[in-house]
C-alpha cells in the first residue's frame, strides 16, 4: 500500500498518494479527516491513480457524534463555499498535470461531490449514500455512480434518490440490501457490511478505470 504526503492544494489541506495520470478527490464524512479517510485514499491508489483526500475542515477532525455535527455545520451552513474550494483543487490538480479527475465522497462528502460534479468540470463521480436534498438539481453531465443503503437513516431514500435522477442516462444508482449508513466503513462496525463493502468498491475501481482512463 502506498503512504502519501500532506499537502496543500488551493487553499486546502490534503492527502496526496501519486501513482496515475488520473487523480481521484477523496471527501471525508461528518468525522472529517479520520484515519479512514487517508486508508481510502491510499486504497483507491493502489488501484492506479493518484488519489487525494481534502481535508474540508481545515485540520479539525472528530472522535464523536457531537463534535462531528459541530464541524458538519461549517459544510451545511454554505454548501456552495465548500463546492467552490474543491472545484479550486480539482483546477490546482489538473494544472500539475492530471489527466482527469474524479471526485469521490462518502456522507457529507458526497453530498459534496454531487454538488461540485453540478456546477464544476469533474469527469467522474462516486456518491456513497449522500446528497444534499436541496440541491439536488439535474445539472450533472459527467458519468455518476450512487451507492446507497437500503435501510438509510440518514439521507433520503433510495426511491427518493432514484427520483431525483430519473430520466438521466449518465447516472447508475446501486442499493444494497439490508445495509444502513455507512456500510462502507468498517470503523463502525454496528452498520459496516462486508459484502456490500466489497461489492462497491470493485464496482468503484471498474467505473474509475472505465471513465479516468487516458
Amino acid at each position: 500500500m502506498r503512504v502519501g504526503e500532506d499537502v496543500r492544494l488551493g487553499d486546502l489541506g490534503a492527502y496526496l498518494v501519486a501513482n496515475g495520470r488520473s487523480a481521484v478527490v477523496v471527501l471525508h464524512e461528518w468525522d472529517g479527516m479520520v484515519p479512514h479517510t487517508r486508508e481510502v485514499t491510499e486504497r483507491v491508489a493502489a488501484e492506479g491513480f493518484t488519489a487525494v483526500a481534502l481535508d474540508l475542515y481545515d485540520g479539525e477532525s472528530a472522535t464523536d457524534d457531537v463534535e462531528a455535527a459541530r464541524l458538519q455545520q461549517r459544510i451545511l451552513r454554505d454548501p456552495d463555499a465548500a463546492a467552490g474550494r474543491i472545484a479550486g483543487a480539482v483546477k490546482e490538480l489538473r494544472n500539475h498535470g492530471s489527466a482527469k479527475v474524479a471526485a469521490m465522497g462518502f456522507c457529507t462528502g458526497a453530498s459534496l461531490a454531487l454538488l461540485t460534479s453540478a456546477s464544476s468540470p469533474i469527469d467522474a463521480t462516486v456518491a456513497y449514500y449522500g446528497i444534499f436534498e436541496d440541491h439536488a438539481d439535474r445539472k450533472m453531465t459527467n458519468p455518476v455512480l450512487v451507492h446507497l443503503a437500503e435501510l438509510e437513516e440518514y439521507y433520503p431514500s433510495a426511491d427518493q434518490f432514484r427520483a431525483w435522477f430519473d430520466g438521466m442516462s449518465n447516472v447508475t444508482i446501486h442499493v444494497y440490501a439490508g445495509t444502513r449508513h455507512a456500510f462502507f466503513d468498517e470503523t463502525v462496525p454496528t452498520h459496516y457490511d462486508a459484502v456490500a463493502a466489497s461489492l462497491s468498491w470493485e464496482r468503484t475501481v471498474s467505473f474509475l478505470r472505465r471513465h479516468l482512463a487516458d
